[in-house]
């Protein structure tokens, strides 16, 4: 699928990516060698990132980067694709691991090949899957800045106590797991008011699936094919169990219970409501800041006997140059100095917290021994998945969400989900390879 400018070219010239007064300050007053970044993180990532940014253009006289936060939707991105094809773009985007492929097929990135080649960036010097999910058809696209090793297991030891669980000793199989649930979840008059775990909850079903899934050694995509597997026999299992708690639990109980859950210093993982959950590295921020007592362990991922123990898979934000950028060479040294640098990809880990995709990052030495982070180096030492590398990713985690969802309810059997959801990706798939 490529871009077409055409009949919409007056609203695509008058709708760029910024506002009005953005533009025009930036056709005034931007300096020769600026290049602008987007980005869609807010809150406190948002003054985070700024402090990386100041860091590089202190060391970088002749370069000025500023960041502008440009909300983008990982399944929608119409101002992105306006400005690229209006031929203003940013000079560096911030793209999630899945949305990187997706804006190179349909023609909005600059392959990176030649500035690569040019600094020494070789594949050897990323985890695999951090190179492998910006690497398509032959060429590099992005490079990736942080590298998510989804997920690690934490568990609250104080709930472990309350009951009667060994706190320093958390499930290694998914049948502990169960057994592990059925003493943590607690019920009241009928109502659920506290659970081990929900296997689909808190960073969403579709990454829950790919979890599980390559825990139960599920194939979620053959790409030398280009067929899309999502009714793998091992995705089948670990689906299947995912819904079997629903049946078990009644899900509009666990709907019912999880209605009252709280965010920030409310995280019900934080008040024992949760015991277990799928654990991202950006917790271990949250938790120092909202729930700084907290008693919790952190491991790799359980797994089925004959599974694929400690699993996990690699995502992260990647930073891209768009097709038709002015200062492609400046905004390239930006990109190589956050992503492969050793001082950049160190004051990135330790701005913002973050692991790089960079493996020979110095910042590893610093956080290698760290509690709790130490975990999730373990975890990306030896992780070896990332989210299927094609043009429809954004369209398959939808459909595996809408899957979940028919089997959740019963409204589809598990079989059924996912035939129908794999059926539908793979539409989406060869129209997209297609280039219709």
């Amino acid at each position: 699928m490529r871009i077409y400018l055409s009949a919409m070219l007056t609203v695509l010239l008058l709708c760029v990516g910024c506002n009005s007064q953005d533009c025009t300050n930036a056709t005034r007053t931007t300096p020769r060698n600026e290049i602008i970044v987007w980005h869609s993180w807010g809150g406190a990532q948002k003054e985070l990132l700024s402090r990386v940014i100041d860091e590089f253009n202190r060391s970088h006289p002749n370069i000025h980067a500023r960041a502008l936060f440009t909300p983008i939707e990982t399944g929608s991105s119409q101002k992105f694709f306006t400005a690229v094809a209006a031929n203003r773009p940013p000079d560096v985007i911030f793209t999630d691991g899945m949305q990187t492929i997706a804006y190179a097929e349909q023609g909005a990135l600059l392959p990176l090949d030649k500035y690569a080649g040019r600094s020494g960036v070789k594949p050897s010097d990323y985890f695999a899957p951090s190179w492998n999910q910006n690497y398509y058809k032959g060429h590099v696209w992005g490079l990736t800045y942080c590298a998510d090793p989804n997920f690690a297991l934490a568990w609250n030891k104080k709930v472990f106590r309350e009951a009667g669980l060994d706190p320093n000793k958390p499930p290694r199989t998914i049948e502990e797991l169960d057994k592990y649930n059925d003493k943590l979840t607690v019920k009241k008059d009928g109502r659920i008011v506290r659970m081990g775990i929900v296997p689909w909850g808190q960073y969403g079903t579709a990454n829950s699936l790919f979890t599980w899934g390559w825990a139960f050694k599920g194939r979620f995509y053959n790409d030398k094919t280009h067929k899309v597997t999502l009714n793998d026999p091992g995705v089948f299992r670990a689906f299947a169990w995912m819904v079997n708690y629903a049946k078990k639990f009644d899900v509009t109980k666990i709907n019912a219970f999880s209605s009252g859950f709280g965010s920030r210093d409310q995280d019900p993982f934080y008040t024992g409501q949760i015991a277990m959950k799928c654990m991202h590295i950006s917790c271990i921020e949250d938790i120092k800041q909202y729930a700084p007592n907290l008693d919790y362990g952190v491991a790799g991922m359980p797994a089925p006997k004959g599974g694929e123990l400690n699993s996990s898979w690699i995502g992260g934000w990647c930073l891209a140059i768009p097709k038709g950028s002015k200062k492609a060479d400046a905004a390239w040294e930006f990109i190589r100095w956050c992503c492969h640098d050793p001082k950049g990809t160190s004051i990135v880990g330790r701005t913002q917290g973050m692991l790089p995709g960079y493996r020979k990052s110095p910042y590893f030495k610093e956080v290698e021994n760290k509690p709790i982070y130490c975990e999730f180096v373990k975890i990306l030492k030896q992780c070896r998945h990332q989210r299927p590398v094609m043009p429809a990713m954004s369209f398959y985690s939808g459909a595996i969400e809408k899957a979940t969802d028919y089997a959740l309810y019963g409204r589809k059997t598990p079989k059924q989900a996912l035939d129908d959801a794999t059926r539908d990706t793979q539409i989406e798939l060869d129209v997209r390879l297609a280039g219709k």
